[in-house]
């Protein structure tokens, strides 16, 4: 196929130069060699008339004219793709493929065994890659290194090189959560904390993914007069309740997942002294994607699984509760 001049082949290596900003790495990204890439790039700066990457320093730099062909090439890639998978029925018992999820540690440890058993039996060709939530995901999302992230609306416009980028990106509500105070189950610290100023006078352990950008809970305490004592920052909430359920520190951490650690770990919780977000957890991935019925798939199957474990996380709650409260009614019985 030839656009005046640019064919498709030239698009594809354009793609891979836009997206790692380096020829040896474009070269390695669509199995050509570093010469070929070159040779590419020589004539993709002649079709532009543009020098499309220019040395700053030690690297190489997108220019302005090739930051502006980013997403339309992007874009212009998928929509063939779309062509090709829509020639034949998506099978996802024979497909092959690998799908990119950003997400916090928090969401792979309550989801990646679910979603591994479920695609396991529907679905055995394909894998998943779960990345790191960084301050970059919009960028990621947009240059097609991700398939999708699973994060609050709060974190995306973390992306200062895509600033606002996020609202053009379609998302699915998935389930909410709360952040309340943790400690370990013998930490009678909590048990007549009435206050922040009180909490402040507490060890307090940090949770920032990546160690990139504060919590949501760390930027409401900024807005505070004061700060919690914090002794340590961990990159994942399981790091911090387990270091938490040994020591005598204390912690922002979300709900859901202190419930699933409680009697492992022996925590104890209550709720934040001080008034904090709502977690409402989406999913986000960009539009090009819908053309895509293997996406659109993976998608589904995706909120499916969280569903369904949130579903039953519930349902063992509510059965902990009426459990507790017959135990109590047994002792108030024994006791009369």
């Amino acid at each position: 196929m030839h656009l005046q001049g640019l064919d498709l082949n030239l698009l594809i290596a354009l793609d891979a130069l836009l997206t790692e900003h380096n020829v040896t790495r474009a070269a390695e990204r669509i199995h050509i060699s570093q010469p070929g890439m070159s040779a590419a790039l020589q004539k993709l700066r002649w079709h532009f008339k543009d020098p499309l990457l220019e040395r700053i320093g030690r690297r190489l730099e997108l220019t302005p004219r090739a930051r502006e062909l980013v997403e339309p090439v992007r874009d212009i890639l998928h929509r063939v793709r779309a062509l090709s998978a829509a020639d034949h029925d998506f099978d996802p018992a024979t497909v092959q493929r690998v799908f990119r999820i950003a997400c916090s540690t928090y969401c792979s440890e309550l989801f990646a065994l679910p979603l591994a058993s479920r695609l396991s039996k529907i679905a055995p060709g394909v894998a998943v890659q779960f990345d790191d939530l960084l301050s970059d995901t919009v960028t990621r999302l947009i240059d097609g290194s991700l398939d999708c992230t699973i994060t609050v609306l709060q974190r995306l416009t973390l992306d200062q090189t895509c600033a606002g980028a996020e609202k053009s990106l379609n998302n699915r509500e998935l389930f909410s959560d709360r952040l309340v105070l943790a400690a370990a189950a013998n930490n009678r610290a909590l048990d007549s904390l009435s206050s922040y100023d009180e909490f402040c006078d507490l060890p307090y352990v940090e949770t920032r993914f990546g160690n990139q950008f504060m919590s949501l809970s760390e930027e409401i305490f900024q807005c505070q007069g004061r700060l919690p004592k914090t002794r340590m920052l961990l990159p994942s909430f399981q790091q911090t309740l387990q270091l938490v359920a040994a020591t005598d520190m204390v912690a922002m951490a979300p709900l859901k997942l202190i419930e699933r650690y409680a009697d492992q770990l022996g925590l104890r919780w209550i709720d934040a002294p001080i008034e904090l977000p709502v977690l409402d957890e989406q999913l986000f991935w960009h539009p090009r994607n819908d053309q895509d019925p293997g996406h659109r798939w993976f998608r589904d199957v995706l909120a499916d699984v969280i569903e369904a474990t949130i579903d039953a996380g519930q349902r063992r709650s509510v059965v902990d509760v009426d459990f507790a409260a017959r135990k109590v009614g047994e002792v108030g019985r024994r006791t009369a």
